[in-house]
């Protein structure tokens, strides 16, 4: 999925830096999404698939005052959510 959007948001604006990530994001992965890479991001965009996963990059983005474009399905229903840190609802 990372790749696909990546390459999308690519063809839409090519002056953009986009990374694709496929590694699973967890507690065991904070080698690679630690802090580092939370000070080095502007905006984190998810495409999770499970609500595990969703909560814990909910809570590194509000820990990091990061906006977060959250997108999801639930069968054949869509959902995006912006979360922006203190002033919405995560």
């Amino acid at each position: 999925k990372s790749t696909a959007a990546a390459r999308a948001v690519q063809s839409m604006n090519p002056d953009i830096k986009v990374t694709a990530y496929e590694d699973k994001v967890a507690p065991e992965t904070e080698d690679i999404f630690g802090d580092d890479f939370m000070a080095a991001v502007d905006v984190v965009c998810t495409a999770l698939d499970n609500v595990e996963a969703r909560l814990y990059v909910d809570q590194r983005c509000l820990n990091y005052c990061k906006p977060m474009l959250e997108s999801g399905t639930l069968g054949t229903k869509g959902n995006t959510q912006v979360v922006v840190p203190h002033l919405t609802e995560n």
